[in-house]
């Protein structure tokens, strides 16, 4: 076994407690200096988040005023289309004579549009058509003309806001 003398064991323990104090001391001095840095990130990333967040706030109250805008626009043009084929509907009685222009297969084959076989309209054996058989006159015709302008017409213009607002949307 090694022995020690009295002033190599304080020298020991001397260096022994200075190897502990520079430790805490340089410990102590890291740990500020991290907490530092993290309180540093902490503080970006919640800038970042802060102007992420009102970033998305603007974006939003953009697209709700330019939705805003064009459904007002929307109202207006399907508002007229209604006028329009309402207009249409009132005249048309002056301008028709109301006289048969389809017969009775061509209103059951319209008539049954959308349907399984509704293309199959069966053959009559050469009678005529019963009197009581749907005909439609040309008022009807141009009736439902009418109602297919305005349909079209508010369909357009639906479709048409629906392109202008992804259109004016940032991507």
């Amino acid at each position: 076994m090694i022995t020690l003398t009295a002033l190599a064991k304080r020298t020991l323990y001397s260096a022994l407690a200075g190897l502990i104090v520079g430790g805490a001391v340089a410990g102590t001095g890291a740990a500020l200096y991290y907490r530092a840095e993290i309180a540093q990130l902490i503080s970006t990333q919640a800038e970042q988040a802060k102007k992420a967040a009102i970033d998305a706030a603007r974006r939003l109250l953009d697209a709700n005023t330019r939705a805003d805008a064009l459904s007002a626009q929307l109202s207006a043009t399907e508002s007229a289309a209604a006028a329009a084929t309402l207009e249409k509907a009132r005249e048309i009685p002056r301008v028709t004579t109301g006289r048969p222009c389809l017969g009775p297969g061509a209103v059951r084959l319209l008539n049954g549009a959308g349907q399984p076989g509704a293309g199959t309209v069966p053959q009559t054996p050469g009678a005529p058509a019963a009197a009581d058989a749907a005909v439609a006159t040309d008022t009807d015709v141009a009736g439902w003309i009418a109602g297919a302008q305005g349909q079209y017409e508010t369909c357009r213009a639906r479709l048409g806001a629906l392109i202008d607002f992804e259109e004016g949307s940032p991507q």
